[in-house]
């Protein structure tokens, strides 16, 4: 029997092209499941969000309410984030300072308000969507709000000047060349 190294070697090619990469697809996709989804473990909150009350739960049944909230968060350092607030009740305008965590999946959060140290918890539905909870002593009713994230508007923006560049990457060219992009 003669064995024949060259098919030998074309098949093993194969064989190692075709293994090799679905085994490096389901390893990735096992052990990154982050990645996977299309989640990011910590979502960006920096920013401008607003919403109001979705509605409104008290002893009498659900009702609607026009009361809103505002929050504009300030700083961000991984599940920990803090501001400030505007929140409307009843007509009533009441600004202040908040501070806030995520849970360690990076979608439940929770808003403290540093006045009166209220608690609001919610859920990031997506990252530019969050549903809060809080519940008013006051008025005994719970309340549910869906905040999504403000974005500029374009007439605020320059749409004049090209886009600028603040860190720009060197790249190596076949010829090991730098040159900016």
């Amino acid at each position: 029997m003669q064995f024949n190294n060259l098919e030998y070697t074309i098949n093993l090619k194969r064989f190692s092209k075709k293994y090799i990469l679905v085994i490096f697809i389901i390893s990735f996709l096992l052990f990154d499941c982050s990645w996977a989804s299309g989640q990011e473990l910590i979502p960006p909150l920096k920013g401008k969000w607003g919403g109001t009350v979705l509605l409104q739960a008290t002893s009498t049944g659900f009702t609607s309410s026009k009361d809103s909230i505002k929050f504009n968060i300030l700083e961000q350092s991984n599940f920990n984030f803090k501001g400030n607030a505007e929140s409307k009740n009843n007509g009533k305008k009441t600004l202040w300072v908040f501070e806030g965590y995520l849970g360690k999946t990076g979608r439940n959060i929770c808003f403290i308000n540093q006045n009166n140290k209220k608690i609001l918890v919610g859920h990031i539905m997506t990252n530019n969507v969050i549903k809060l909870y809080s519940w008013d002593d006051e008025n005994n009713r719970a309340i549910v709000y869906i905040l999504s994230r403000k974005i500029e508007s374009a007439d605020n923006v320059e749409s004049n000047k090209p886009p600028v560049l603040t860190n720009v990457i060197s790249l190596k060219t076949a010829d090991n060349e730098s040159k900016a992009p």
